[in-house]
């Protein structure tokens, strides 16, 4: 297994650990993980998941899709379409 580094391998810059919030699509929603651990490349964004954390959120959302994940809280997200934006 490769020794971890403190640049990133796609563009060389700095990676900096960070907590964010994940979120992506699941069963036709929007599912938001808070707390989750990642190396972000400093110049691009670049993220960068321990294996341990990229398994934790594989089984949060197979959970989810099986309709065995108890939400801790519900939000709102506004929906827009890029023609309404001003010229």
């Amino acid at each position: 297994m490769p020794e971890e580094t403190n640049v990133c391998p796609i563009c060389g810059s700095p990676l900096i650990e960070k907590v964010i919030d994940y979120n992506d699509w699941s069963a036709e929603h929007l599912l938001v993980v808070r707390g989750v651990p990642v190396r972000e490349c400093a110049e691009n964004g670049h993220r960068f998941f321990h294996a341990q954390v990229a398994r934790s959120l594989d089984r949060l959302f197979q959970a989810d899709q099986q309709g065995r994940l108890k939400p801790i809280e519900m939000m709102q997200v506004p929906v827009v379409e890029l023609s309404m934006a001003a010229d």
